[in-house]
């Protein structure tokens, strides 16, 4: 997807904007380590690519982007708002005004986008092995 696309201009800006907040928006990639630190043993992560609309012949996979997009658009404005106005310092109208755009954009069938969801698990250490605090 180019730079430029409205969806990944969007989570560039949510990026920037949590950034300035002092939230780090890859903190997920970090978190099988922080697990190996708190005495967590045999972690796997996994990582789905799910699909973003209808646009994915298999059945299963097309419900599961209706819903995902679905969830996306709902969010768009809870997501961005905060981060938004007070890290970017946008006004509520120009962020509601820009996110017309996006929504448009998610509706796009033409666009085939996914979205990598990370499964990461673990597990708690033998008796006797204290998790790190």
């Amino acid at each position: 997807m180019p730079p430029n696309h409205p969806i990944a201009e969007y989570w560039s800006l949510i990026n920037q904007a949590l950034s300035v907040l002092g939230v780090d928006f890859s903190a997920t990639l970090s978190l099988a380590s922080l697990m190996a630190e708190a005495g967590f043993v045999n972690i796997s992560t996994r990582i789905f690519h799910v699909p973003i609309g209808i646009w994915p012949k298999n059945k299963v996979l097309k419900m599961v982007g209706l819903y995902w997009r679905t969830i996306l658009i709902d969010g768009l404005q809870p997501i961005a708002l905060g981060p938004m106005t007070r890290g970017l310092k946008f006004t509520k109208d120009e962020v509601d005004a820009w996110l017309v755009e996006v929504r448009k954009a998610y509706m796009d069938t033409e666009v085939h986008t996914h979205m990598p969801l990370y499964i990461i698990c673990g597990q708690k250490p033998e008796d006797g092995v204290r998790y790190a605090s």
